[in-house]
């Protein structure tokens, strides 16, 4: 399997792939992901170089969004935003954040989103920073569960945000059946 930098031809994709995970969800009695995420914000993931696809025999089967914090300057101010997620303690600027991830109906329960969260990881790893973090849909506990499984240490939750649940585990390198293509 391959992962490599999304394109603009996989905007389309990835939202099918999100408008079919958002109804699931919403049988599921979840309302994650029932805000509306328009194309276009896709689509600046995607042309930042910050969304990936997982590729097998060239058919896309999953996606992860990377992105490094920058807030740099909301880093030194003294008062904590009391929407921030990360505060200025938790060293906003040494992570690689992981979003969006999405694996088809297809390939669910082959655990590829944990393994392209084992391959962010390594990314985060590789770059030199110490931690691989994400903020989870705040009411969605099952959710929170899975990450708690991977290894992901909760710390805290801004209950005020939809998707306020702030999750991070260790940088670790990747040795995984992930093959990334530059």
């Amino acid at each position: 399997m391959i992962v490599a930098r999304a394109t603009p031809g996989d905007v389309d994709t990835i939202m099918r792939w999100r408008g079919q995970r958002v109804a699931w969800l919403g049988s599921m009695g979840e309302d994650q992901w029932s805000i509306p995420l328009p194309r276009w914000a896709v689509a600046a993931t995607v042309l930042a170089g910050q969304t990936w696809m997982v590729r097998h025999d060239d058919a896309p089967i999953g996606t992860i969004t990377l992105s490094a914090y920058t807030g740099l300057d909301e880093m030194w101010k003294p008062d904590v935003d009391p929407e921030a997620l990360w505060y200025p303690e938790d060293y906003p600027g040494d992570a690689i954040y992981a979003a969006k991830i999405i694996v088809p109906f297809e390939h669910a329960g082959s655990d590829l989103g944990a393994e392209m969260l084992d391959w962010a990881g390594g990314r985060s790893f590789v770059a030199g920073l110490t931690w691989l973090r994400l903020d989870a849909w705040t009411t969605n506990t099952r959710l929170h569960d899975y990450y708690r499984r991977l290894g992901f240490t909760h710390v805290r939750t801004i209950a005020s945000r939809v998707s306020g649940a702030c999750f991070q585990r260790p940088s670790q390198p990747y040795v995984g059946r992930l093959k990334t293509e530059e």
